[in-house]
């Protein structure tokens, strides 16, 4: 299998994201939306050529509660501003770069499941997670992915910085070291996604969960 590649970001939002308004408003185009039945989840997702960021919330707090979720910890992540959790989580494409344990939310089709890290037992932590998909969304061919962020004229998530209350896992590290991201200390969590022009200009930077243009 190759070596871990981005795939996708999420941040807990308020049901329906409407923080999403920050987006809209630096011209960012919604690609698409689904819900995660069984699971308790739904979200709106943002392409760019290589990676996306997904906007996720509650829509059945009893599912997400429930037994086959509860190891996620996704209910105390959703409460991020209450419980003190990471509302992050990171997905990559290729190898699972730690020791993982095999999630099989309901949604998935019977035999599949998805790798989750060891270390996002621990709720302060980001969810770390290999994605079932293996193609960038420039490559994809269903449509979901339509015309990524050209209309505000950016390419691909070209950076993420994390910045964490916690010491970071050697999870995290690792993919430090792959060049996946880089790490910080701060008092509540955080993550920047830099975003690369396609003219190659200069390159934008959006500070989540505050949804602030940097």
């Amino acid at each position: 299998m190759s070596a871990p590649d981005l795939c996708h970001v999420f941040v807990f939002v308020t049901p329906g994201a409407p923080e999403a308004a920050a987006l809209d408003a630096a011209g960012l185009r919604e690609s698409f939306r689904r819900a995660h039945p069984g699971q308790g989840t739904a979200n709106a997702c943002w392409c760019f050529d290589n990676a996306y960021l997904e906007l996720l919330w509650v829509d059945d707090a009893a599912a997400v509660s429930g037994p086959p979720i509860a190891r996620t910890r996704l209910a105390e992540r959703a409460r991020w501003r209450e419980t003190g959790a990471s509302p992050f989580g990171i997905a990559v494409r290729g190898a699972m770069p730690c020791a993982a344990w095999d999630y099989r939310p309901p949604y998935l089709p019977a035999g599949l499941s998805i790798p989750v890290a060891l270390s996002s037992e621990d709720p302060r932590q980001p969810f770390l997670f290999r994605s079932p998909g293996d193609a960038r969304p420039d490559a994809w061919t269903d449509g979901r992915a339509g015309d990524r962020q050209a209309a505000a004229g950016l390419a691909e998530i070209a950076g993420v910085h994390l910045d964490l209350p916690a010491p970071p896992t050697d999870d995290l590290r690792t993919l430090e070291a792959a060049g996946l991201l880089t790490l910080g200390h701060a008092g509540a969590p955080r993550m920047v996604l830099t975003l690369s022009r396609r003219d190659g200009g200069p390159p934008r930077r959006l500070s989540l969960p505050d949804f602030r243009w940097e």
